[in-house]
């Protein structure tokens, strides 16, 4: 679903990782943003909910760097700093917890690249991902920038990054329905291409990379197959979900793993499925809310509390779901008439 969805708005490739005030989560507020298109005011959409998923607050509107943009992406990295993406070369921050938004410009940018995943290691160390086979690198809070561009794949598209530490980096995406895998062992000096077993790259375009650590890597995409490593990339093992929905299988739209053992899924059907032997196992958890929706992001506090956004193309386009007993049951809290896609929970 996620690439198809992509492809249809307005004819531009765009895109689409719980925290409660505790000792067990050092403190952190149960602070989270999601992001989605713009509605029908015209403004991109950028939602807060100061307790873990419960209630929402729009932020942003009326901001003329939100006009008409499509919101891809989110990383919160505490209760003050926010980074946004997006459609047409769009980088937004926000440095007061949301109520003021900036727009960063990268010098030597493609202002045609869709930008569609970000991730942070440390709340510094910023990578960004996109079409045009673009990645973008800052390691001092985005006052300077390297972008990197593959010249094997000008138009691909990474769909998802993840910076495990500040020199191990995977991105993950594809072109013409074929899986690229990239990474750096270095913080971007040299890149270079993983190759799955079993032509598994073939199958379908990667749409997310996540990883708990340098050894832990999780890439995962179309038709619920994904492939992963346990030795920091010298092996790497396919699988996929059997009992997904479809005829070949609900798309992996979003992972968010806990540890190496416990990875969280959000799945087109409106599909909600959980693992904890690092996915020997699955299980299958209920949805609410509208049905039928193409649930597309996922971010978690710790076991018991969880967000999810989705998507679809009927008359309600977009809902929020959250989870305070690890996902047995799943709660509406808001609907609405534009695309939901990432969410992020504050990192520190």
């Amino acid at each position: 679903m996620f690439t198809i969805a992509i492809l249809s708005v307005a004819g531009l490739l765009s895109i689409f990782s719980c925290e409660k005030d505790d000792q067990n989560n050092n403190g952190r507020k149960p602070y989270a943003w999601v992001v989605g298109e713009a509605d029908s005011t015209g403004y991109g959409m950028i939602l807060f909910s100061p307790d873990g998923g419960i209630t929402w607050m729009r932020q942003g509107q009326g901001n003329s760097f939100l006009s008409g943009v499509y919101l891809a992406g989110v990383w919160a990295v505490d209760e003050y700093n926010v980074w946004v993406i997006g459609n047409g070369n769009t980088i937004l921050r926000s440095t007061d917890g949301g109520t003021v938004w900036s727009r960063i410009d990268v010098p030597g940018g493609d202002p045609e690249s869709n930008l569609a995943s970000i991730s942070l290691s440390g709340k510094q160390n910023i990578w960004i991902s996109g079409s045009r086979g673009k990645i973008y690198h800052s390691n001092d809070d985005g006052s300077t920038w390297q972008v990197f561009t593959f010249d094997y794949c000008s138009e691909c598209l990474f769909q998802g990054i993840h910076a495990v530490n500040s020199q191990i980096v995977y991105a993950a995406g594809g072109i013409q329905n074929r899986g690229l895998i990239v990474r750096t062992l270095n913080g971007g000096q040299n890149w270079d291409t993983i190759a799955p077993p079993d032509h598994y790259n073939q199958h379908g375009n990667w749409i997310g990379v996540k990883a708990t650590d340098a050894e832990h890597v999780v890439v995962y995409g179309g038709k619920s197959r994904y492939t992963f490593t346990t030795d920091g990339g010298q092996t790497w093992t396919n699988d996929s979900i059997p009992g997904t929905g479809g005829i070949d299988g609900a798309d992996i739209n979003c992972l968010s793993m806990l540890d190496d053992q416990t990875w969280w899924g959000a799945f087109d059907f409106d599909g909600i499925f959980l693992t904890e032997n690092s996915g020997s196992g699955w299980i299958k958890q209920p949805s609410t809310g509208p049905a039928g929706m193409f649930l597309v992001g996922i971010d978690v506090f710790d076991r018991q509390n969880a967000i999810i956004t989705g998507m679809s193309s009927v008359s309600i386009n977009g809902k929020i779901l959250y989870t305070t007993d690890g996902g047995n049951t799943w709660e509406l809290s808001l609907t609405s008439r534009a695309w939901l896609n990432k969410v992020s929970f504050i990192k520190y």
